[in-house]
């Protein structure tokens, strides 16, 4: 009896050694980490994501919907802005300020008028409106909301694949609200994005 005692405490005792124990505890730590960092990633996606989100592009669609006369207004505001600066670069509209940038010069700003300003703020949620030469015949409409990613609502010209435009500069989708206007979903690269809006 005695001999068998033996043999089992010698038997716990291997299986319940330091190096058992360390080996053990280490794989068990090593999974949470990973874990914790699974969930940090996706938190983070989802926050500061570079998918679209189908709730946002729904809000989106809604703002215009219930604004479309506000959004034709300003499209041809800034279709007069772009005839008045021809050798214009970039043109952009914000609440505030209007910048122009033409080519090889700085870019110079002037305060809204009160018809602009009037015109701009029957557009909420749109941060920006751009017109770019390097994207003729359109008009951008960027809505950052809270965070990124942002989101654009474009007007282009008929005949515009906006499939392939959109493929084509990164955006990672695209909804059509009625003909000539899209919304098109994030950039997830950020260098990209920061080359399309420059």
């Amino acid at each position: 009896m005695v001999r068998s005692d033996a043999t089992e405490l010698e038997r716990r005792l291997r299986r319940r050694s330091p190096g058992r124990i360390v080996l053990v505890t280490l794989i068990v730590v090593a999974a949470l980490i990973l874990a914790w960092r699974v969930v940090v990633l996706c938190a983070l996606e989802a926050h500061f994501g570079s998918g679209f989100d189908d709730r946002r592009f729904d809000e989106l669609e809604t703002e215009f919907d219930q604004r479309q006369p506000a959004f034709a207004q300003a499209g041809a505001r800034m279709r007069e802005l772009s005839a008045a600066h021809p050798q214009a670069e970039r043109i952009a509209w914000s609440l505030a300020l209007i910048c122009v940038r033409d080519a090889g010069r700085a870019e110079a700003c002037k305060p809204t008028s009160p018809r602009d300003r009037a015109t701009y703020e029957a557009l909420p949620g749109v941060d920006v409106i751009v017109h770019q030469s390097k994207d003729p015949g359109r008009t951008f409409f960027r809505c950052y909301g809270d965070d990124p990613p942002r989101y654009t609502i474009m007007h282009a010209s008929e005949g515009t694949d906006v499939a392939a435009y959109a493929k084509d500069h990164g955006f990672r989708g695209t909804r059509p609200l009625k003909p000539g206007w899209v919304i098109l979903g994030p950039i997830p690269d950020v260098d990209r994005e920061d080359d399309q809006w420059q």
